[in-house]
């Protein structure tokens, strides 16, 4: 039995997240149902991190085992030619079957873009959170600095049932580059809509220019009602995952 990874990159505007759900479509449910044709048999997906709604990926990594004999280049070839046009397969290789992409990885790196202008643009609804104000960069990377480390987040998730809301965020920078602000976090695992409520809380924090040790208020805290609003999830890009 072969275990083959692909390095998937999507568009999640049109999809109800990765994960396969009952009456939605769903990034998951439409790569497995190509793949199960191609390979001619069932086959399970496994993925390094589950997207929510909306949310995009440059880099996710997922797994399937088979039995097929088709080489890595004919099963990409075969899947790209099958599937619409906003999912692309990048890359597929063999890896050896204790390979998981969730539980081998390391580290995921996702980013988080704003399109920081005067007037929206039709083009870039669906890529990016739009705020019209000036936003104090300095102030947000104050922010930044005191979720590095290891934390309990449950101030900035949705904990699910036996998750430990433990994790160590390894990076977290922010900049501007012409009108868009890009927010990098790189953490070794991240917890259900954690990156988007770390957001909407920097956000929240500058627009009321609130210190950086409101941040470590909230982290002690460990309550979700104290932190900000979930940022909108067409700003959101898994980049990459380490392994």
């Amino acid at each position: 039995m072969r275990n083959v990874v692909l390095t998937i990159a999507y568009d999640g505007t049109n999809y109800s997240g990765w994960q396969i759900q009952k009456n939605a479509i769903t990034v998951q449910g439409v790569i497995q149902k190509i793949l199960e044709n191609i390979v001619q048999h069932n086959i399970r997906i496994r993925v390094a991190g589950r997207t929510d709604t909306g949310v995009h990926a440059v880099g996710q990594v997922a797994s399937f085992k088979t039995t097929a004999s088709m080489s890595p280049r004919n099963i990409k070839e075969a899947l790209n030619s099958m599937l619409p046009p906003d999912i692309r397969v990048l890359d597929v290789n063999d890896e050896d079957e204790k390979f998981h992409p969730r539980y081998s990885a390391i580290k995921r790196w996702y980013r988080y873009i704003i399109y920081n202008t005067d007037v929206p643009s039709p083009f870039f609804r669906n890529y990016s959170f739009w705020i019209r104000r000036e936003i104090d960069i300095e102030l947000l990377n104050g922010y930044c600095e005191k979720i590095l480390g290891e934390h309990d987040f449950t101030s900035f998730a949705m904990i699910e049932n036996g998750s430990s809301p433990i994790r160590k965020v390894f990076n977290c920078e922010i900049e501007k580059r012409g009108d868009f602000i890009l927010l990098d976090i790189v953490a070794n695992s991240f917890l259900r809509r954690m990156v988007r409520s770390i957001v909407g809380t920097f956000l929240d924090l500058e627009r009321n220019k609130k210190p950086p040790e409101d941040v470590e208020r909230i982290l002690l805290a460990r309550e979700r009602r104290l932190a900000g609003q979930t940022a909108y999830p067409c700003g959101l890009y898994l980049m990459k995952v380490f392994y």
